[in-house]
């Protein structure tokens, strides 16, 4: 089997991770309603009948957004740990250059989101000339558009096949493969035409929505050519072991294939997968898709019965009114406030006006409780938020507590703090002797 089609596999064989990835990206960004037909569509959630009736109706179900706060919280508390951090270390002049060429602490704040979310941090690694000048380039890849085998170290050093999807130009790919042939560039012509031409105007469509999937093949704009990158390591006679680097076609042609170029002779992917337990994906914010699910029923669920119940409603009895006046003088003078409206003294009933009684106490308990569930799952106290404390908490304890809400994310942390050392010693290797 060709490196071409043990990528293909390894691409086919995430298809999972990659559709609930786009399940909690819509969690994530508030488009949860949405997610939710998507979950269901996939086998991946079982709606409740609530939640089925709310899919039906035509009103508009309501969402309130805690996991988008929460992720904001956790990478608020990253940055300011990267100021901390700042001020204490004394980077070398390559870190330094490294750092600023690529704006690296807004890359890695970008980086742990979508480690929140998908539980994937991916960064890709390289030397090489760009507009900017040639540099040590640091990529944040989408995991729309990676692949590799299945792994069970959490360091990767059981990873044997690796690699990523690109959208080139036909000009791109004449400068990245070309190598000042005239040959090798009308080759690459004629392969760029040939990826292009099973793109069609339906298929675009398809790719421009929300919810369609990466494809392996076709482009995500039809004026590039799908590339793909494959990096496989392979025993070499005389060396060991080595990394080769494959481009393809969409179809599976070789465009190029050259052993790795780098000093640290490895591939240039940096990968951290969370947790990684028997080898399976557990993002962050997977925890508390079920609260935040029932949270949003509930405040829907409310919002239904008002909409539903009778509130203000006026019930005047017609013989209360006095004689000369008529019913719509009755209801102006009800709606001011200090009004004052005439009665008839022998009315069989004085009016009185239809208030719900209590409807919503039921839901509204249920949905303290789900707000209190939510935090204590995702480990983001109102500590950490910077919420309120009652008037009976100390500055001590309060410090104490969000103290202990950062104690709960040390573990996501930590792993994202390995991520970028691995990412970083990379970087500093790319060039060294």
């Amino acid at each position: 089997m060709t490196p071409f089609h043990q990528a293909r596999e390894a691409w086919e064989a995430a298809s999972d991770l990659r559709t609930t990835r786009s399940v909690l990206k819509q969690y994530a960004y508030g488009r949860q309603w949405d997610a939710l037909r998507r979950s269901v569509a996939h086998g991946l959630a079982a709606p409740s009948k609530f939640e089925e009736a709310h899919l039906r109706n035509s009103r508009p179900p309501i969402t309130s957004n805690l996991i988008r706060s929460l992720i904001k919280t956790v990478v608020g508390r990253f940055r300011l740990g990267l100021s901390e951090e700042r001020r204490d270390e004394a980077p070398s002049a390559s870190e330094l250059r490294i750092r600023r060429a690529n704006r690296l602490d807004e890359l890695d704040a970008r980086a742990l989101e979508e480690f929140l979310i998908s539980g994937c941090a991916i960064q890709r690694v390289t030397l090489e000339r760009r507009f900017d000048g040639t540099e040590v380039w640091v990529d944040n890849v989408n995991p729309s558009r990676f692949f590799c085998n299945r792994f069970m170290d959490p360091r990767g050093s059981d990873i044997r096949l690796i690699g990523m999807l690109h959208d080139m130009s036909l000009a791109e790919m004449c400068l990245r493969f070309g190598h000042g042939s005239r040959r090798r560039h009308r080759d690459l012509g004629a392969i760029f035409s040939r990826g292009r031409g099973g793109v069609h105007q339906g298929s675009v469509a398809r790719l421009a929505s929300e919810v369609a999937e990466t494809d392996f093949a076709t482009p995500s704009d039809p004026s590039l050519c799908r590339i793909v990158e494959v990096w496989t390591l392979e025993i070499d006679k005389r060396k060991g072991p080595v990394w080769v680097c494959r481009y393809y076609s969409p179809e599976g042609e070789l465009i190029d294939t050259t052993p790795s170029p780098f000093a640290h002779r490895s591939h240039p992917f940096v990968v951290t997968l969370y947790p990684l337990t028997d080898g399976e994906v557990h993002p962050f914010i997977e925890d508390v898709i079920d609260r935040q699910r029932h949270i949003n029923m509930l405040i829907s669920n409310m919002d239904q019965i008002l909409a539903h119940s009778a509130k203000g409603v006026l019930l005047f009895p017609t013989d209360a009114l006095p004689e000369g006046t008529d019913m719509r003088l009755a209801t102006d003078l009800w709606g001011n406030p200090g009004g004052v409206i005439p009665i008839n003294p022998n009315a069989s009933r004085l009016p009185s006006e239809v208030a719900p009684a209590g409807h919503t106490q039921a839901p509204a308990q249920l949905l303290e409780l789900d707000l209190r569930l939510f935090q204590q799952i995702s480990g983001v106290s109102g500590a950490l938020l910077g919420q309120a404390s009652s008037g009976y908490t100390t500055s001590t304890l309060y410090q104490a507590q969000a103290d202990n809400a950062v104690i709960a994310l040390r573990d996501i942390f930590d792993t994202f703090a390995s991520f970028r050392e691995a990412r970083t010693a990379k970087a500093l290797a790319i060039t060294r002797n």
